[in-house]
């Protein structure tokens, strides 16, 4: 066996060992063919020793004698056990010389018996192993044996900080963008480069043999993005001319060899998945990376088949803005709108539709307005109709409007998104007209039936009768349209708040602010409970001196009203609102919430995205409200209309109101009677009705006139688990065109569902007013009868399927009105769409589908799923009728 000369971690390695078994040694002897530049000392197993070099058995006499105290001393040496003489090494450790044998060193710091054959040949590994070994001491290995993939896991670890014995691809390109990392492994002798190399590229398989490829041509800072344009290059269309060219240009980053298109593949869905987990700057620069080397490789213009290079992403936008230009002059071709749906899910694919949320959100509003504009729909006959319309349709769309103003940084897009806003506003330019006509005639002899309610009956009609009940909060949030409030929705049911509605009710409700929509009108009558124009003494006094609002309250404890200014106390809300809020004996309190009227008055240039955390002071009155028991009554005083291409023709001080001095112009109405309050005392006023009037300077939205955005406000009664008497979970609301709108599927005909049952309430009072009189509900036609779903329900697979859920099996008439809903869209439905088609609220569909599935999924067999990622519940109707011998 070759001598070696040992290293200073081979001499501690073989400090330690003796140590250990001897603690109080002296003096050691270690043979080493020539002298190197060893430390004077080391410090070992809490000992220190001191290193001498002795060419003579003189030297090592002398450095026996000269030990100081309790320092060790290890003699190295290049003479033998005969030449350095008897007296002396009958001395040292072991009463003889030591010699540096590598794996016998690292076979005491594993505390092991035995080496693994498959690495005891590589004396390397061993050197490194002990090079590394002041890191901490090694785990004894269980069994005595040390295994090859416990040495190479301690082995990586240590040295190139890769936990892992047998890492794969995607760990070795996590690794490869780490710091230092190819430094480290760069710097290491070549045989012990190439013996790691070899060993990670057996263990990580043909992906990772690239990755080593990669490093050890010089490009590993370049693994992932290469292994992101070998997603290109070998995706569905490898075997095309320009791209088996790219492929051949992609081989000298591997060391010239040739790449096989299954595994490039693999390297691809390796870089993907290693690059999703990092921060987004560190994404960012990686994807730049890669978009340059797909260029580099001639391969850019098949970009658009990459569902994770920017240039990918910027490929579909520009995908989807070509199908939307020819898609709009083309309207209601079905297969213009198909190949629109197919561009708009290629970009909500692609992993920047995260990390560019905002653009990716433009495309589903666009694609959103697109179904809207060829979905059929008939002119309301009563001002009732037009408010159910607009809470159902109308407030979706304006909703998806907000979303695409400012365009997208794409100009070929950005235009695609002006064409499309001018074809809806065009749309709606007819429907807010005749939506004002009807709106002058009930106003002149309005009548308060659900779900149509005048601001100023809000205090009688709901708050008051809610308070018999239970504590209400009435949060008026001034200026919020049914837009915003959709907007905002998601976030309070996040926060354990959900919709009510009256037992009876069908259709949301609206309040219906005074004319003209502006505040010292509509709110002052809000808060008053009768029409009436003033300031905030005004709605105050009102509000205190309501006779229905005090008729609930308890002695002492009077309805309060808080205004903008009493909300706020260093910052945080005051502790005069927190106590009252707080104190359930305090039946009614309510609050007025200035936010979003204060952003209509700032520059058009701010587009502001609503979310409870943009609403100061929101969530602790909202946590208030929920540890005291409290519904809240949420509405506004009047909504308001987003600045879009808006011309202004007259000089008024409000931005969509004036005095009727004038008549009215095209675009405008006159009103005069009924509900018409003119803050200046005119008898009659002009509203406009286009969305392209405006009487003031360009702002950030306007309010005060005739359009459905201005007049009809949300009126939603929330809660967070108290359910008043009369009052039940809310169903959802979402058009059709919110999702995508498959041809329909034979169905048959669901019977009517028995009214949704009223949730357990806590203890209240038992006795309330009637809400208000309700519009009766049409009855619904049936839709053609299929006897599909009548043969399931009379299987005898269904009735063994039954039998076996027990007491957990549902209703047939669930099951019938679940596949029906299903079968009607295609067999898939989001959550949302298909509670609201049974009429449920959201929170209750998961029990019911729950239930469904338990039936329908005989031995297990997915008849009715739910995506995990999206919700989503599926109908598979093949293996349906397979499961319940359908088949005829």
């Amino acid at each position: 066996m070759t001598l070696l000369a040992p290293t200073a971690a081979q001499i501690r390695a073989q400090v330690e060992a003796v140590v250990r078994h001897d603690p109080k040694v002296r003096a050691l002897g270690i043979r080493s063919p020539n002298r190197q530049a060893w430390p004077e000392r080391l410090d070992c197993a809490g000992r220190a020793f001191t290193l001498v070099w002795c060419e003579s058995s003189l030297a090592a006499r002398q450095a026996l004698t000269e030990r100081d105290g309790d320092t060790g001393v290890v003699l190295l040496t290049n003479l033998s056990s005969e030449m350095l003489g008897d007296d002396v090494v009958a001395r040292l450790a072991k009463a003889r010389l030591l010699t540096v044998e590598a794996w016998e060193m690292v076979r005491e710091a594993f505390q092991a018996r035995n080496i693994d054959p498959r690495i005891s040949g590589k004396p390397w590994l061993a050197e490194l192993l002990l090079e590394h070994a002041h890191r901490g001491p090694y785990p004894p290995v269980p069994g005595g044996l040390l295994d090859a993939d416990t040495a190479w896991a301690n082995l990586l670890d240590r040295l190139l900080g890769l936990p892992f014995a047998r890492p794969d691809a995607e760990a070795l390109l996590r690794w490869s963008i780490g710091d230092g990392a190819l430094a480290r492994f760069t710097s290491l002798p070549p045989t012990a480069r190439n013996g790691i190399a070899s060993w990670l590229s057996e263990a990580a398989g043909p992906a990772g043999s690239l990755v080593t490829a990669c490093i050890d041509s010089g490009f590993g800072a370049d693994a992932l993005p290469l292994g992101l344009v070998a997603g290109v290059v070998f995706g569905t269309s490898w075997h095309l001319s320009e791209l088996t060219a790219a492929a051949v240009r992609l081989e000298p980053f591997v060391g010239g060899r040739r790449i096989a298109a299954d595994h490039g593949r693999a390297w691809a869905a390796a870089a993907a998945g290693a690059l999703r987990p990092l921060d987004q700057a560190t994404r960012r620069r990686l994807l730049e990376r890669a978009d340059s080397l797909l260029e580099q490789v001639h391969a850019g213009g098949f970009a658009i088949t990459s569902p994770v290079l920017l240039a990918g992403f910027q490929a579909r936008l520009r995908a989807f803005a070509d199908e939307l230009t020819r898609a709009l002059p083309s309207l209601p071709d079905a297969a213009a709108l198909q190949a629109l749906e197919s561009a708009a899910a290629r970009v909500a694919a692609h992993d920047q539709a995260a990390d560019q949320r905002g653009r990716a959100e433009k495309v589903a509003m666009a694609l959103r307005l697109v179904r809207w504009l060829v979905t059929a729909r008939s002119a309301p006959q009563s001002f009732a109709d037009g408010v159910i319309d607009y809470a159902r349709d109308g407030a979706f769309v304006d909703l998806a409007r907000r979303f695409l103003a400012g365009g997208d940084e794409m100009a070929d897009l950005s235009a695609a998104y002006s064409s499309l806003a001018a074809a809806v506003r065009n749309c709606r330019e007819t429907q807010n007209e005749r939506f004002a006509n009807l709106l002058r005639n009930w106003n002149a002899a309005p009548a308060a039936t659900w779900p149509v309610l005048p601001v100023e009956r809000v205090l009688e009609e709901v708050v008051a009768p809610l308070a018999a009940s239970a504590p209400v909060l009435l949060l008026v949030m001034d200026g919020m349209s049914h837009a915003v409030y959709r907007e905002l929705l998601p976030d309070f049911m996040n926060t354990g708040w959900s919709e009510l509605c009256p037992t009876e009710a069908t259709e949301p409700a609206s309040a219906v602010a005074m004319l003209p929509t502006v505040t010292t009108v509509s709110r002052a009558s809000l808060l008053c409970g009768r029409p009436a124009c003033g300031s905030q003494s005004t709605e105050s006094k009102g509000f205190a001196e309501h006779a229905a609002l005090r008729a609930v309250g308890k002695a002492g404890l009077p309805p309060i009203l808080f205004h903008k200014g009493d909300l706020s106390e260093g910052g945080s809300l005051a502790p005069l609102v927190r106590e009252a809020i707080g104190t359930p004996d305090r039946r009614i309190v309510a609050v007025v919430h200035n936010a979003i009227d204060d952003h209509l008055d700032g520059p058009e240039q701010l587009r502001q995205r609503w979310s409870l955390d943009d609403l100061h002071l929101l969530r602790p009155i909202l946590h208030e409200a929920r540890n005291a028991g409290r519904v809240v009554v949420l509405t506004a005083d009047h909504g308001h209309l987003v600045e879009e291409a808006t011309t202004q023709m007259a000089k008024a001080d409000d931005g969509r109101w004036r005095a009727g001095t004038v008549p009215a112009a095209v675009g405008e109405l006159a009103f005069s009677k009924g509900r018409t309050l003119s803050p200046s005392g005119e008898n009659g006023i002009v509203l406009p009705w286009s969305e392209t009037i405006r009487y003031c300077g360009r702002k950030n939205g306007y309010h005060g006139g005739a359009s459905p955005q201005e007049v009809l406000v949300p009126l939603t009664v929330l809660s967070a688990g108290v359910f008043p008497d009369g009052w039940r979970l809310a169903p959802p609301v979402q058009p059709d065109w919110w999702e995508t709108l498959p041809p329909p599927m034979p169905v048959a005909a669901a019977p009517a569902r028995p009214g949704p049952q009223v949730p357990p309430a806590r203890k209240r009072s038992t006795t309330q007013p009637s809400l208000f009189d309700m519009v009766p509900a049409q009855p619904a036609t049936p839709a053609p009868a299929s006897d599909w779903i009548t043969r399931l329900l009379a299987s005898s697979v269904y009735a063994a399927q039954k039998q076996l859920a027990g007491r957990g099996a549902p209703k047939d008439d669930d099951i019938r009105a679940i596949l029906d809903a299903l079968s009607q869209r295609g067999g898939k439905l989001s959550r949302v769409a298909l509670a609201q088609r049974l009429g449920v609220a959201q929170v209750r569909l998961g029990s019911l589908v729950m239930a469904a599935r338990r039936v329908l999924n005989v031995d297990q067999v997915q008849v009715l799923g739910v995506e995990d990622s999206s919700g989503t519940v599926t109908l598979n109707r093949a293996l349906l009728d397979t499961q319940f011998e359908l088949k005829q």
